[in-house]
């Protein structure tokens, strides 16, 4: 009981992190109908700039709202200079262009801060625990999962209570009414580009923390993220986290549950099972647990 509570944890604040990062591809496909295949770039370039705002001596709370400023920035002009002028343009189009983005940024950050890995500061005790029900959880868990939860209650209100989030779902159920309707969609677009930014760096500096370290591969971990997407559903915020949740508590029951038993086959089975599930998933219910069906009249 004690294994499973504390794989239960760890599950959680895992969890917590594919769902900021599940929600950051949410945001832009349900604004603008474009997959971002550079935001794990922009997660790593978030940590990265994190790091580099704490070695020179700002205080975290500051570092933190910069660093997820600046990477909001870098998803607006990725949006306005790069893929708005493509608008109407073959998915593959917008596809092939975020991956070139990302290679590009992937570049960047190599170049300026090369290849070593770095450990990523936090306002608290980095190794420091807690028992809850006899299991052993870092205060960097707790903290994700709250700052996963305050997330949450923001994009409630958001969407729910703010005139920028009533354009935002006019805009993901149809652009052209919106606009017969007066809602400024380049607006629309140019915000949820900068929210998924923001939270791209968010997730990357919560991810970079103790057990874990920071390097110019961390990016990859999105891509860990993509089932929660697609399980959840593709337009939907709250599938993003129930999807992001699940499949990281389903990640390391696999670890400590179905590794040991696979002998060297399951050295590192975890990483793929999120995947195995996601294929299974969408055999039954190919839209996602929130996902729309789409139906063409003819």
């Amino acid at each position: 009981m004690q294994l499973f509570l504390q794989l239960l944890f760890a599950g959680l604040a895992l969890g917590s992190i594919y769902a900021l990062i599940a929600l950051g591809f949410v945001v832009i496909y349900r604004s603008s109908q474009v997959f971002n295949f550079a935001h794990g770039e922009i997660l790593m370039l978030g940590t990265f700039i994190m790091i580099t705002l704490l070695a020179v001596g700002v205080p975290w709370l500051a570092a933190l709202p910069v660093s997820m400023a600046v990477t909001g920035l870098v998803g607006v002009v990725i949006e306005r200079g790069v893929l708005r002028p493509l608008v109407g343009r073959p998915v593959f189009v917008t596809i092939i262009l975020t991956i070139f983005v990302g290679l590009v940024v992937r570049i960047l950050v190599t170049a300026i801060w090369g290849v070593r890995a770095r450990g990523m500061p936090s306002p608290w005790d980095n190794t420091g625990t807690t028992s809850i029900g006899g299991a052993v959880v870092t205060y960097n868990a707790l903290g994700a999962m709250a700052v996963t939860a305050l997330v949450l209650v923001g994009f409630w209100w958001l969407f729910q209570r703010s005139k920028i989030g009533v354009g935002m779902r006019a805009t993901a159920t149809d652009q052209e009414v919106a606009l017969g309707l007066g809602i400024p969609v380049g607006r629309v677009f140019m915000i949820s580009w900068f929210i998924a930014g923001a939270l791209a760096a968010l997730a990357g500096i919560f991810l970079g923390m103790y057990p874990r370290l920071v390097d110019v591969n961390i990016g990859f971990i999105a891509l860990r993220a993509f089932p929660a997407v697609l399980i959840g559903g593709l337009e939907s915020p709250l599938g993003a986290v129930i999807g992001g949740l699940s499949l990281g508590v389903l990640e390391l029951l696999a670890q400590g549950y179905i590794n040991p038993n696979l002998g060297a086959f399951g050295q590192n089975f975890h990483t793929v099972f999120p995947y195995v599930i996601m294929i299974a998933f969408l055999m039954v219910r190919p839209y996602g647990l929130f996902g729309q069906r789409e139906v063409e009249r003819v």
